[in-house]
């Protein structure tokens, strides 16, 4: 109960908000961008990834509590994205993870073409 009252009591002592929702960005949206950015980049920490989507998208880069979220966001969208070897992880630097292009080509888009066998 103490801990609930402390909350809403002490507002400067609460930790940091997160505040992308589960639907902010389309399915993949992060990780294209990612990519992209990957591919003319040749290495990029996931800071200044989070910093080049959010400029995409036209948010607030100086918004920490929103960066921090985006940044969030990205790792998560960057750990997939490696299991699929779109990205590698580098190495770390200073806590944050330098990433770079993955080897790994795909396609989202596959065409449905009928059998000629008949």
């Amino acid at each position: 109960m103490n801990a609930t009252i402390e909350l809403f009591a002490a507002p400067e002592r609460q930790r940091a908000r997160f505040i992308v929702s589960h639907e902010f960005f389309k399915k993949g949206e992060i990780t294209d961008i990612c990519v992209r950015h990957l591919g003319v980049d040749a290495e990029l920490t996931t800071r200044e990834l989070a910093e080049r989507v959010m400029a995409e998208r036209d948010l607030n880069v100086s918004d920490t509590a929103l960066r921090n979220s985006v940044v969030f966001k990205g790792v998560q969208a960057l750990r997939h994205a490696k299991r699929r070897k779109l990205v590698r992880m580098l190495e770390k630097k200073k806590g944050m993870r330098v990433w770079g292009a993955g080897d790994a080509v795909t396609l989202r888009a596959v065409a449905n073409i009928p059998s000629t066998t008949g």
